[in-house]
């Protein structure tokens, strides 16, 4: 694996928030921001929703994420910590290479080794390995960053 300077840092993709009212919460970082609503997600089989919305010109998202069932991985997260920033999402070059540095350079395990969804191929780095929050790192799969969609 040829070496890499550094995490191979993109940007800050977008923090999450976890709210126990997500649409009051997100009306409220909304209006504090200028903040655009881009749309809403729920997860049936997470039992959670979650907003998603971006400061003007797309310089950063945020994520709301709030449960509305009890065993939900929000609602235990706001059970034991309360509300409030739940994890940060940054975009590198290739998280296969910036596991690699995190694991070489920082000697921190990942929570599980990198994986792909249909967009991303991403990892996680627990809270207690960061001070408190959880740090989601991802490099676009060929293909399908919003920038590469035919017109």
């Amino acid at each position: 694996m040829p070496e890499q300077d550094g995490i191979g840092w993109v940007r800050l993709d977008h923090v999450a928030i976890a709210a126990q009212n997500p649409k009051a919460a997100t009306a409220f970082w909304g209006k504090l921001f200028g903040m655009e609503l881009d749309h809403w997600t729920v997860s049936t089989d997470g039992g959670y929703r979650v907003s998603q919305s971006h400061l003007p010109d797309r310089q950063l998202g945020l994520e709301i994420i709030g449960p509305f069932q009890e065993d939900s991985f929000v609602q235990k997260f706001i059970d034991s910590r309360g509300p409030g920033m739940h994890h940060m999402t940054i975009e590198v070059e290739d998280a296969d290479r910036a596991c690699e540095y995190v694991r070489r350079e920082l000697q921190i395990e990942p929570l599980e080794e990198p994986f792909s969804d249909f967009e991303w191929r991403q990892f996680f780095i627990h809270p207690r390995d960061t001070g408190g929050v959880l740090v989601q790192f991802y490099s676009w799969l060929p293909g399908r960053r919003p920038a590469d969609w035919p017109k």
